[in-house]
């Protein structure tokens, strides 16, 4: 099912016209519980602890009719890898939940349980798959590949991307949030419906704090790319904790290339939001692993769809180090060897300069030509004979 193209409800919904299954799903700091809806199967509602205010209800219709402007790739990513709100559930004049689809099937896997048990199908989070081989065997859970490892990051990038193109900040990127599927690879995001455009409320996201962003802050694009960066470093690792202890697990363990280790290492340590690399950046260094690419300016507070290099690549070094850190911004283009310049291009000290006055050697010119000697001698013989004749004496 696609999870917005395929809605069967109108932009707003009358709480009393769905039937919801009694059963909680989940719950969280903006909503009281999430419910399968038994009138709408495969759907679900979200009920919000409080009445949504004016400016919440207006930032939730913005979000509903987004995708009405999205190209059909974009659509498709869409509707393949998040819950997107698609209508307000309303009781009266107050708006009180939100109706999204649920994650498909292949999102959830039954875990071992004492006793030799298993319990009934489960989300499979990405709390889950940060954790090593042996933790997964435990649960159950075959422990995936490094190349499914890699499918997984990239398909969250591929969301990451679409967001940051309309300038949609989620800014919950959680252990809880983001589901994945084991046999295809395929990624979920859950929660969508909290996302703002251009910016967004403080929402607290134990672990993934961006510290360029004190507790209370509005929330930018900027946080996004930090919190990108380490979902993809943790997801490749399957390990969890600071972020440069999963810096260097990468770095020892996995092939990707220095594009990848340099690009993450800047993303987790530059203290210049406009360094931070965007979701796009990160995707094309997953699939295309080469040496580091020249560093990109971006808006640290919206979205950017262009950027212009500020800088070089740094080569690729001739053995792999264990830690790689990169310079604390990027090194401009080297200049290479000056140039005498030639006194006629030579500007002096002002930015008018005053005509230099004619040469000798240039009043000789007639109509830009030399005069020729072959006519210059005989003019000068037949004016000294004249002379010659004129003071003879009489």
């Amino acid at each position: 099912m696609r999870t917005w193209s395929d809605s069967p409800f109108a932009t707003v919904t009358e709480v009393s016209s769905v039937t919801a299954a009694g059963e909680r799903l989940g719950e969280g700091f903006q909503s009281r519980s999430v419910e399968r809806l038994t009138s709408h199967p495969g759907w679900v509602a979200k009920y919000y602890r409080d009445p949504l205010a004016s400016p919440d209800v207006a930032a939730l219709d913005r979000l509903m009719e987004l995708p009405d402007a999205m190209s059909a790739g974009e659509l498709e990513t869409l509707d393949r890898s998040t819950a997107w709100p698609v209508s307000r559930l309303t009781d009266g004049d107050r708006t009180v939940g939100v109706i999204m689809a649920e994650a498909p099937s292949g999102f959830y896997v039954p875990f071992n349980l004492r006793g030799g048990r298993s319990s009934e199908p489960r989300e499979l989070q990405l709390d889950h798959l940060i954790n090593d081989s042996d933790y997964l065997t435990r649960l159950g859970v075959r422990p995936p590949s490094r190349q499914r490892r890699h499918e997984i990051t990239c398909g969250f990038l591929e969301v990451g991307v679409v967001l940051e193109r309309y300038d949609v900040v989620y800014g919950d990127w959680s252990y809880r949030n983001a589901l994945w599927d084991h046999g295809s690879g395929a990624v979920f995001l859950l929660d969508m419906d909290s996302c703002g455009i251009g910016t967004r409320p403080w929402i607290a996201s134990p672990n993934w704090t961006d510290p360029a962003f004190p507790e209370g802050s509005e929330l930018t694009a900027a946080t996004d790319r930090y919190r990108m960066a380490l979902l993809c470093l943790r997801c490749l690792t399957g390990t969890r904790g600071e972020p440069l202890d999963s810096f260097d697990v990468l770095v020892r363990d996995w092939p990707s290339g220095d594009g990848l280790t340099h690009l993450l290492h800047r993303a987790l340590t530059t203290t210049d939001l406009t360094q931070r690399p965007r979701a796009a950046e990160l995707l094309d260094v997953l699939r295309h692993p080469g040496p580091a690419r020249p560093a990109a300016h971006v808006n640290p507070g919206s979205n950017v769809t262009s950027f212009r290099p500020v800088g070089r690549a740094r080569q690729r070094p001739a053995a792999r180090v264990a830690h790689v850190p990169p310079p604390a911004s990027p090194h401009p283009p080297t200049p290479g060897p000056a140039q005498a310049p030639t006194p006629a291009s030579t500007p002096g000290p002002a930015s008018f300069q005053r005509p230099r006055p004619a040469t000798t050697a240039q009043k000789k010119h007639l109509g830009g030509k030399p005069l020729p000697w072959a006519l210059v001698l005989p003019l000068l013989l037949i004016a000294a004979a004249v002379i010659g004749f004129l003071t003879l004496p009489t």
